[in-house]
């Protein structure tokens, strides 16, 4: 009796010591997402839904839903505390869906007002060409860096389980992200209008893939360590130890298609790679430029970051913001030509 008690004050206080993780499904309600088309006969585990024409689609609150729920499972089966933005098809709130705005309100609203501490929004992609695919995690503007190592993290564990091209880490100022008081990430698996990822997404198994490959991005965030074995018995590969930065100056053509004065400032590109030379995407950096101020971004799938610098003269000083990895370079900058 007194070994169960043991054991069940250690989980008390190791779930205790997690954070709590605000699960959003996008979408719902009378707003669908983005809308894929299926071939005929596929089974998806999700409700049929047809189109106009009779053809059976795929739609993103149904996937985002789904994805959800498991993640929730998946987490809460780890001790996690968790709490869902919906848990049917509504708007935020789990309430009837009236506009945009009201939705997403209320799934900030109750993340912070719950004091989560983790935010995972998740969603798939569209583009006007059937040809985009690929997996990428969107940060805030200017994110700091717990929140851009929360999201390499997750980019790396997707493009791992999920096996689809690299879009890297990304930017952008979306409701969710830039109105959450705990780092927040927005995931968009993969491309519903891409007949090859729409296919994917289809399957209750590469959507437990999915699932499974958030989850275990937090759960490294966490401090964790090893979430044991994730995507249908894999293991979650080690992530590759950044080695090195490269800076350069861009040309004077290049300086000036990025809407740069090639007079009062340039474009450089810091390159960052590992141990065996290769280039890194998705690695969170900073930046000091030589006016003292400070530049938060990650590396795009082609490993390097493009960096806006001013010409003043001083050091440009670029180094890796991942706990525990001292990788850093630094360049002299130009003075400003009149």
């Amino acid at each position: 009796m007194l070994a169960t008690l043991a054991l069940s004050l250690a989980a008390a206080g190791t779930a205790a010591a997690l954070p709590v993780v605000a699960i959003d499904p996008g979408h719902g309600g009378g707003d669908s997402g983005a809308v894929g088309v299926l071939a005929p006969g596929t089974i998806t585990g999700l409700e049929p839904r047809f189109n106009q024409q009779l053809q059976p689609i795929l739609l993103e609150k149904d996937v985002n839903l789904d994805v959800a729920n498991r993640l929730n499972a998946w987490l809460v089966a780890r001790g996690f505390p968790t709490l869902m933005t919906r848990t049917a098809d509504n708007a935020g709130g789990d309430v009837p869906y009236t506009g945009v705005s009201a939705d997403l309100k209320a799934r900030t609203d109750l993340a912070n007002g719950r004091l989560a501490e983790v935010f995972v929004s998740i969603h798939q992609n569209s583009a006007s060409s059937p040809l985009a695919t690929g997996t990428e995690t969107y940060v805030k503007v200017g994110a700091p860096e717990p929140t851009q190592v929360l999201a390499s993290g997750i980019q790396r564990t997707l493009v791992a389980c999920l096996g689809l091209p690299d879009r890297g880490v990304k930017e952008r100022s979306f409701y969710v992200l830039r109105n959450t008081a705990m780092p927040a990430v927005l995931v968009e698996g993969g491309f519903l209008s891409s007949a090859t990822d729409v296919a994917l997404l289809a399957q209750p198994d590469f959507r437990q893939k999915m699932a499974e490959a958030i989850g275990a991005g937090v759960f490294q965030y966490a401090g964790l360590g090893d979430p044991g074995p994730i995507c249908a018995g894999g293991s979650v590969p080690p992530p590759p130890k950044p080695k090195a930065i490269a800076l350069a100056r861009a040309g004077k053509a290049l300086t000036q298609r990025a809407g740069i004065n090639p007079r009062r400032g340039d474009l450089w590109i810091a390159t960052v790679r590992d141990d065996a030379g290769r280039v890194m995407a998705s690695v969170p950096v900073r930046a000091r430029l030589p006016n003292g101020k400070g530049v938060a971004a990650s590396s795009r799938p082609d490993g390097k970051v493009l960096l806006a610098v001013p010409r003043r003269k001083g050091n440009l000083v670029v180094s890796v913001a991942m706990p525990g990895v001292k990788v850093a370079a630094r360049a002299a900058v130009p003075a400003r030509t009149r």
